[in-house]
């Protein structure tokens, strides 16, 4: 079984017309490690829920006490981020299993992504360090994200989607104020959560099966089953921003890897987003050769081999490339920027 079969057969628990009979039966088939791999990829708890197999029962009681924990803590960050007023939301996969899945515990998650205006960022983190979060600098990220840590959660507190320049607006501050509730929590809109689930995957965790996780992959499938988003919209800031490419190249993915099920709106989405032929052509090769994952250990290859191939035009590559550049230059004064809040 190659890898790409292996995604495959991982994902079929992501569809909910796939019977429990078909799933022990590819459980069966697939070898001896694969409820190892199905764990690593961030499935285990799904397919403890489908199945019962005992093979995936640990990672599932780990990701429900996981869940709990951040529950509490996101209860204490709701509190202390409304208290001065600052304008914040829950992203990725902390909102997603609230707004996608009936039992948001089954969606394994890490972290909690916050966001807030960059204006806010150093009053966000102050507030949070209050409630006993400590701050964890990182001068790599420093320009756009702060992690935040604490005995029951690790936060990602961002100011950016994504590292500057990759997007050719700031979405931040319109976004947020599009924010909707879920079950009493602050996060984007079903359009904006799309935009999100599309754009980011592409970039920050270059498709790759390991980074990405399938967990991530199994959110886009429940997001396109649902379908509370309004494509057209979603369409056109993908456009404006110049990631079109960059979110086809994910719903390719997605593509790939739940074949042959069929996904409403799939087709007609990849359609309008597809790329010219020899873009769309090296984007599919380095997808179907699972490079990503093969040059994991080689960060400037898969930014040259592949990150500039999902900026829409070179113009926007060139910003990305120097945004990062002015981004590194900075570094020292945006962590001077928490200084007081590090020692």
């Amino acid at each position: 079984m190659g890898r790409l079969d292996d995604y495959r057969t991982a994902m079929l628990v992501a569809d909910p017309d796939v019977s429990t009979s078909t799933l022990l039966g590819a459980l069966d088939a697939a070898g001896p490690d694969f409820d190892e791999f199905v764990i690593d990829h961030g499935l285990g708890p799904m397919w403890h829920e489908r199945t019962g197999s005992p093979d995936f029962h640990q990672s599932r009681v780990t990701a429900e006490a996981l869940y709990m924990a951040q529950e509490q803590a996101l209860a204490d960050v709701t509190s202390a981020l409304g208290k001065p007023g600052i304008d914040y939301a829950v992203i990725k996969g902390a909102a997603t299993r609230l707004t996608l899945y009936d039992n948001p515990a089954l969606r394994a998650c890490h972290d909690i992504d916050l966001i807030v205006r960059p204006d806010d960022r150093v009053a966000a983190a102050s507030a949070l360090v209050d409630i006993g979060f400590t701050v964890v600098p990182d001068t790599r990220s420093i320009s756009r994200e702060l992690v935040l840590s604490r005995s029951d959660a690790d936060i990602d507190l961002h100011w950016q989607l994504l590292r500057e320049g990759r997007l050719r607006q700031e979405c931040v501050p319109d976004m947020l104020n599009r924010c909707v509730r879920e079950q009493g929590v602050r996060v984007l809109n079903a359009n904006d959560a799309l935009f999100v689930l599309l754009v980011h995957p592409a970039f920050a965790k270059h498709l790759a099966g390991w980074d990405m996780g399938l967990h991530r992959v199994a959110d886009i499938v429940a997001c396109l089953l649902e379908g509370r988003f309004h494509w057209q919209a979603v369409h056109e800031q993908l456009r404006e921003n110049g990631v079109a490419t960059a979110a086809w190249a994910t719903l390719r993915w997605v593509q790939f890897l739940t074949e042959p099920q069929p996904l409403p709106g799939l087709a007609s989405m990849l359609a309008d987003l597809e790329p010219g032929h020899l873009r769309r052509l090296w984007i599919e090769f380095w997808m179907r050769q699972n490079l990503s994952a093969r040059l994991s250990g080689s960060h400037l290859l898969r930014l040259a081999g592949f990150s500039f191939f999902l900026h829409d035009t070179p113009a926007d590559a060139f910003r990305a490339f120097s945004a990062r550049i002015e981004a590194y230059r900075r570094r020292a004064d945006d962590l001077a920027a928490f200084a007081e809040l590090t020692g």
